[in-house]
């Protein structure tokens, strides 16, 4: 190794990979329990369930999930890791860049369902759109997508392109190489085609609802704006959040050298995201919400019950004592 990659290492594994690795660690966690609880509700709600665009929603709870136990991994190698053992941060730079590249694709998958849900294609012409999101051919294209999202890293697995990431995590290695770069840059295409297919269904989705106002049932311009709005947050957050993270990387050949601390913070950033998805679904998409506050009310009524149910074992036990110690004393006298 050269004297500067050696620098480089030693830097991304000094006393300040520490905090970071708590830092990443702990968001991480949030992140993986957040969307946990989200599968868990949605799966456990028949009427949800039930409906094959709900499973859309779930692979993007599982591609995040599967995205913070990454930099779980990700974070213990960080704090295990050290010059002499590179290992650990190349294996969990694996899992992080194949996970983030399946999360970048669903919101374009979201808008796209909801499309071709509301749209009705014209008599005798064939709609693939249409086909594919259909209930029946839901969860192979949820499959393929993360067999695609795969795919699109293996070249950078056989010419060991993971570990010390510029941003400071284990991701995607600091390259040497001028062509592993480009193959790194090529497989960016899919964060950056997966922002315009978003926005171009986003914007089909805002037609759709201009020309069918009078015509469409309530429910369902309701439920479409609200899938509009989870799609244009959950698009534009990681925008914002993760091109700092996504340029150091990208564009390592041509930015100057800054310290290692500066460029954990300009990342830590990004893992938010991942926190805020299920939550947002929950909180802006109706049957969610709904299902959610069922739960709360469910949970606060057997809270009630068992307080209530404690109430009345108490008053009757010094009921009981009442009545026993006067006789007690009778006895003695």
């Amino acid at each position: 190794m050269t004297n500067q990659s050696d620098a480089y290492l030693a830097d991304f594994y000094g006393p300040e990979s520490r905090w970071f690795s708590i830092t990443v660690g702990i968001i991480s966690v949030f992140i993986v329990l957040s969307n946990i609880f989200f599968i868990i509700i949605t799966i456990s709600s028949k009427s949800l369930r039930q409906k094959s665009s709900t499973w859309i929603l779930i692979g993007f709870a599982i591609s995040d999930f599967l995205h913070g136990s990454a930099h779980i991994f990700d974070a213990v190698a960080i704090w295990l890791g050290s010059l002499d053992d590179r290992r650990i941060c190349s294996l969990a730079g694996a899992f992080v860049i194949f996970t983030a590249a399946s999360s970048f694709g669903f919101p374009f998958l979201i808008a796209a369902d909801r499309y071709y849900k509301i749209t009705i294609p014209e008599s005798g012409k064939f709609s693939l759109g249409k086909t594919l999101f259909s209930d029946r051919w839901i969860i192979p294209v949820i499959v393929g997508w993360f067999c695609l999202s795969a795919v699109s890293n293996v070249v950078l697995l056989f010419n060991d392109g993971f570990g010390e990431d510029p941003g400071g995590f284990c991701g995607a290695r600091k390259f040497t190489e001028v062509h592993i770069l480009l193959i790194y840059e090529v497989t960016m295409l899919v964060f950056f085609v997966s922002l315009v297919l978003s926005a171009v269904y986003y914007f089909r989705l805002a037609k759709w609802l201009k020309q069918n106002q009078q015509s469409a049932s309530g429910e369902a311009m309701n439920y479409t704006r609200q899938i509009m709005t989870v799609t244009k947050i959950i698009t534009l957050i990681p925008v914002f959040l993760a091109w700092p993270g996504v340029t150091l990387t990208a564009l390592q050949m041509i930015l100057p050298e800054m310290p290692m601390w500066v460029k954990r913070v300009i990342t830590v950033p990004y893992f938010l995201s991942s926190v805020a998805n299920p939550w947002l679904t929950m909180a802006l998409v109706r049957p969610f919400r709904q299902r959610l506050l069922q739960l709360l009310r469910s949970s606060t009524v057997s809270a009630f019950e068992s307080t209530d149910r404690g109430d009345v074992n108490v008053s009757s036990t010094h009921q009981r004592r009442s009545i026993i110690r006067p006789k007690a004393a009778v006895s003695i006298i």
